[in-house]
């Protein structure tokens, strides 16, 4: 059975939170990414996606040269452990209207899964 493990993405990519979105849109961009993790002294707080960059910035007309990724990203993380089945990942994907899972292995992110990766 495939775990959660063998789709996700990793190494885990991140932005602090006081950086600007056009930083974070560089990163995606570069990196060939969907998202970044947010970062607080190294703790992960949120994720910004390439979906927040346009509905929340683009749309909006903002400057991405001065909008904090803290002002833009999705708040709180939901995660599953990297043993979990893909149709647990699915079924918390559903419940909570989200696209991507920060995965974790003995309390440690050690991934993010994307709906894409299913």
């Amino acid at each position: 059975m495939e775990t959660v493990n063998d789709r996700m993405t990793h190494p885990v990519l991140s932005i602090e939170q006081d950086k600007t979105v056009k930083n974070a849109a560089e990163i995606i961009y570069s990196k060939r990414v969907g998202s970044l993790l947010v970062t607080e002294n190294e703790n992960h707080i949120g994720i910004i996606t390439k979906t927040d960059l346009m509905t929340r910035v683009l749309i909006k007309d903002l400057d991405a040269k001065t909008i904090k990724v803290s002002e833009v990203m999705s708040s709180p993380l939901y995660t599953i452990d990297s043993g979990e089945s893909l149709e647990a990942a699915r079924e918390m994907l559903r419940e909570k209207s989200i696209r991507h899972l920060t995965v974790t292995r003995n309390d440690e992110v050690v991934g993010i899964l994307s709906i894409k990766d299913l």
